[in-house]
């Protein structure tokens, strides 16, 4: 894995402690025999900044005196660790020092420009937000900057709470080839391995291994998008009349426990046991199809699907077609399911796009804080999709970190 930020300001971190545990084993050994008063040295602190304070200090009463006793002509003083062991030491503990200090200046240098741009937090939110936002930069493929929207978001909820709020949507396991079966309702998998997800898995992870690295807390979100059936695609494929919908909804809740499962399961790589995504107690995985829409959110779905090019371009509809037939390749996703003929699928696609706007609608009033993490191509239509509940224009009022980088547009 490529080593990126939060990486960097991990390592100079546990090098910096590293270095601070040694010097506190020489000064132990100092502190046995030593003419003169000293404090006893305090333990080191776990916070970054009060253990680069910790370390400052260490140095000007600890390391710096014991060499000028060692090094002091005629008068000095034999002390149980030698001046070559004493200058070693100070000089790896500053050179630490020095690096941990390089690895977090971008950190400081943004939050002070956070502090300008947006007034009234704590210091403390403006580091931990500037942390937070140079990690999702670099992992974002978009490859634009911050939006204001999110920038705000993740200032509200590291202010409040501590932590930034992620959102992840996670389509369902699938394989539709068993939907004409005895038990149709089996075509929803019951784990998710060979499933969409853990495709995604990997790069998912380096995300939230920076924002580990980099001391970010987060609280995920996820949402299993359960409903695409029956908000879409049944519309136009209709399901099998012996389909068991108690069946399927228990199969549906099952798959809160098989997601969870996924995310956190350690499994094995070069640097030892590691999550499979996200690590963390702050994990909430919920079925979509649980969370009941608002009024406004049913607006939403009936306004789209009344006038879509209100919303939406014709070469919008044109490129969701164009992407789902390919859905129906052997294989894909729906592979199993008779496949639409243009007229029907134009009705599927509009009807998605009914979804979505009402799902990012729905997404934004559950969390306004929410920062979504988008794992769909393309993520620009993607965008304009989960957006249109709130203007017509598809700017982002949902803010997002997008997987896969922009198509042209």
């Amino acid at each position: 894995m490529i080593r990126g930020f939060g990486d960097a300001l991990a390592e100079s971190r546990s090098l910096l402690r590293r270095r601070v545990e040694e010097a506190h084993e020489v000064i132990h050994a100092v502190l046995a025999g030593v003419p003169g008063a000293f404090p006893e040295v305090a333990p080191a602190p776990d916070d970054r900044r009060a253990l680069q304070d910790h370390a400052y200090a260490v140095l000007r009463t600890y390391l710096d005196p014991f060499m000028a006793m060692v090094f002091n002509g005629e008068e000095s003083v034999r002390l149980a660790v030698g001046g070559k062991r004493l200058k070693k030491v100070a000089r790896r503990l500053h050179d630490a020092l020095e690096e941990c200090a390089a690895a977090y200046e971008p950190v400081a240098d943004l939050a002070e420009a956070l502090a300008d741009a947006s007034p009234g937090y704590r210091t403390v939110t403006y580091e931990r937000v500037s942390a937070a936002l140079i990690v999702l930069a670099a992992w974002d493929a978009s490859h634009e900057g911050p939006a204001r929207e999110l920038t705000e978001s993740l200032l509200r909820s590291v202010e409040r709470d501590g932590r930034i709020r992620l959102g992840l949507f996670v389509c369902p396991p699938v394989d539709f080839t068993r939907i004409n079966g005895d038990q149709p309702e089996l075509y929803l998998r019951d784990h998710m391995h060979g499933s969409v997800l853990s495709r995604l898995a990997g790069r998912l992870r380096e995300l939230f291994r920076g924002l580990e690295g980099a001391e970010v807390d987060v609280e995920l979100r996820t949402l299993i998008g359960d409903t695409d059936e029956d908000d879409y695609l049944w519309y136009g494929v209709p399901a099998p009349s012996h389909l068991d919908r108690l069946a399927l909804d228990a199969r549906r809740e099952a798959l809160i426990a098989a997601v969870t499962h996924y995310l956190t399961e350690e499994v094995p790589g070069a640097r030892g046991g590691q999550p499979r995504v996200f690590r963390g107690a702050a994990l909430a995985v919920e079925r979509l199809s649980a969370k009941a829409p608002s009024a406004q959110c049913r607006n939403v779905y009936a306004s789209v699907l009344a006038d879509p090019f209100a919303y939406f371009d014709r070469q919008d509809i044109e490129a969701e077609m164009a992407i789902m037939r390919g859905l129906w390749a052997p294989g894909s996703y729906y592979e199993g399911l008779p496949e639409p003929d243009g007229d029907v699928l134009a009705g599927i696609v509009v009807r998605k796009f009914a979804t979505y706007a009402m799902q990012g609608r729905l997404l934004r009033e559950l969390e306004p804080d929410l920062v979504l993490v988008q794992t769909e191509r393309p993520p620009l239509l993607r965008a304009r999709m989960l957006n249109a509940g709130w203007d017509g224009t598809g700017r982002s009022s949902l803010p997002t970190v997008d997987f896969f980088e922009p198509e042209d547009r």
